[in-house]
């Protein structure tokens, strides 16, 4: 919120980044919704672009565009494993989470290859493939998989109970984006 802020801070739109979902939906559980949107209305003063990728803000931290990302802890790992001269963070007051997923639609045209596909993706092998070729560094979800040692520690990383069912609810999304729709993207900088 610090004025030297102004224009320094890049962000998603929540419309079309789940990160920047996550984010949102982060704050309302930490503080309550009327002082998270009080903290988003404030932030808004300071934010450059709203941009369509939860990636990109890491980017732009990295390129200099702008002097703070607010992104996913992997996506920003990308860029300081590349030579970005970035710091990551996380905020002290806690901080919510994704948990990647995949699924099989109902009636595919190809099941038995989709549940080929389904078992690799879900093997140590698969999951280990990413950080050995440096192109991600989520923590993977089977235990059994090699964790990247850039991958974010959650174990030194303040997680909070962040509430799957209510704020992955199509209701509950349609609600707080409808919201920051009407009195956060709307407001003057």
């Amino acid at each position: 919120m610090k004025p030297q802020f102004k224009y320094e801070i890049q962000v998603a739109n929540p419309n079309s980044s789940g990160t920047s979902y996550t984010m949102l939906a982060t704050f309302v559980q930490l503080w309550g919704e009327d002082k998270a949107f009080d903290f988003l209305k404030a932030l808004h003063k300071n934010v450059n672009q709203y941009t369509k990728s939860g990636g990109a803000p890491a980017r732009a931290a990295a390129t200099g565009e702008s002097l703070v990302g607010i992104t996913f802890q992997h996506d920003a790992v990308v860029q300081a494993v590349k030579g970005a001269p970035v710091t990551i963070v996380s905020p002290c007051e806690g901080t919510g989470y994704e948990i990647g997923s995949m699924s099989i639609i109902k009636g595919a045209k190809n099941l038995e290859n989709a549940r080929k596909w389904y078992d690799w993706a879900l093997s140590a092998e698969a999951q280990s493939l990413a950080g050995q070729l440096g192109v991600a560094y989520q923590v993977p979800s089977n235990k059994a998989a090699k964790v990247p040692p850039q991958a974010p520690k959650l174990s030194e990383i303040k997680l909070i109970n962040y509430d799957f069912v209510k704020f992955g609810s199509s209701a509950e999304r349609n609600r707080l984006l409808k919201r920051w729709d009407t009195e956060v993207s709307t407001l003057p900088k």
